[in-house]
């Protein structure tokens, strides 16, 4: 509507909208993926309501607080940095109607006309329309859609997140127990049901894994897609208003490149987390005193050990590992990109 219906649409504004397009593409694809594996994020939810409920040790709970007091961390930061993104294009609006609509400015009929004519819009644009009641209702139309834009986007991330970062915890207290096996002076039989016990935790865990891979590996697919496309129209931004010293347009452009990343980077954090405390648990046993055990619960060891040197990796489309030294590489990549653009741009 914005670039249609009026020619003052600069380059910075076009590629505004578009980011907030791809941005609104992609809330839609990650919360239509959630809701189809709904069933799967329940087992994880029931799993860790239950563990919650039933684990009482000190230590044990002591690292579930500290995977949770990360997850929380991270909801704070992202969903706070979101918001200071977009409070700015909701509040603007406002306090330059406010300005427009002053005693000072208004002197007379045909001047307000035009400056209802000339409403601002959070979306970055102006209201086509003379009706004041329907450029307000745009208005309110617009700051539901970017509010729920950037819940659904960012808060679909800090979900997955702390979701995966309790199971991460669990794994951890798993190779805790499994470290700690051999204290106690049971009998071999009550030696070896505990061992049982203690198998068919971990099986439970890396199925509860293979559902959150699963549900990552779509919304990856997306992201990555989504993702190349969105730094390639804010390196454009960037460019083209630091060309124009256009600051407001500057800062808006970091802001949205660093919550991109960092969203990337959770998504890696979380791939290389569950990668190496799966793997983890076959240290913990070799680091245990299983020399010391019965026969038949070393054998079981063996089992145990084998299973957890296949580590759980997240793939994007079941080929690409989704990684910190992936992050990496995407990171060094956009800002070959960014140096790339400027010397385009500016010459």
């Amino acid at each position: 509507m914005d670039i249609s219906y009026h020619s003052y649409a600069t380059q910075a504004i076009v590629v505004e909208h578009l980011v907030l397009a791809s941005c609104g593409i992609l809330t839609i694809v990650k919360i239509t993926l959630i809701r189809l594996h709904r069933d799967n994020l329940l087992k994880n939810l029931r799993n860790a309501a239950s563990d919650w409920t039933y684990i009482t040790e000190q230590d044990h709970r002591q690292v579930m607080f500290r995977y949770t007091n990360l997850g929380r961390s991270v909801c704070f930061f992202q969903m706070g940095s979101s918001y200071f993104v977009i409070i700015p294009l909701i509040v603007g609006p406002l306090l330059s109607s406010a300005t427009l609509f002053s005693s000072e400015n208004v002197t007379s009929i045909a001047n307000s006309e035009k400056e209802i004519r000339a409403m601002e819009l959070p979306q970055e644009m102006i209201c086509p329309f003379d009706n004041q009641i329907v450029c307000y209702g745009i208005y309110i139309l617009q700051s539901i859609q970017l509010i729920g834009t950037a819940t659904g986007n960012v808060g679909s991330d800090v979900f997955l997140f702390g979701v995966s970062m309790h199971l991460c915890g669990q794994l951890e207290v798993l190779g805790l127990e499994l470290l700690r096996f051999h204290e106690g002076r049971e009998h071999s039989y009550w030696k070896r049901t505990k061992m049982v016990t203690l198998i068919e935790r971990h099986c439970l865990l890396l199925n509860l894994a293979k559902d959150i891979v699963d549900i990552l590996d779509g919304i990856l697919i997306a992201q990555l897609i989504l993702h190349a496309s969105l730094i390639c129209l804010i390196g454009i931004q960037l460019i083209v208003s630091l060309a124009n010293s256009e600051y407001v347009f500057v800062t808006r452009s970091i802001s949205a490149f660093n919550i991109a990343m960092i969203q990337l980077f959770l998504y890696s954090y979380i791939g290389e987390t569950l990668s190496s405390k799966t793997q983890a648990i076959s240290r913990a046993i070799y680091l245990s005193r299983w020399y010391d055990l019965p026969t038949n619960v070393v054998r079981d060891m063996y089992f145990i050990i084998a299973r957890a040197n296949v580590p759980v990796r997240i793939r994007v489309g079941k080929f690409y590992i989704m990684d910190l030294n992936t992050f990496k590489n995407i990171l060094k990549v956009s800002v070959s990109y960014f140096s790339v653009l400027k010397i385009m741009l500016v010459q």
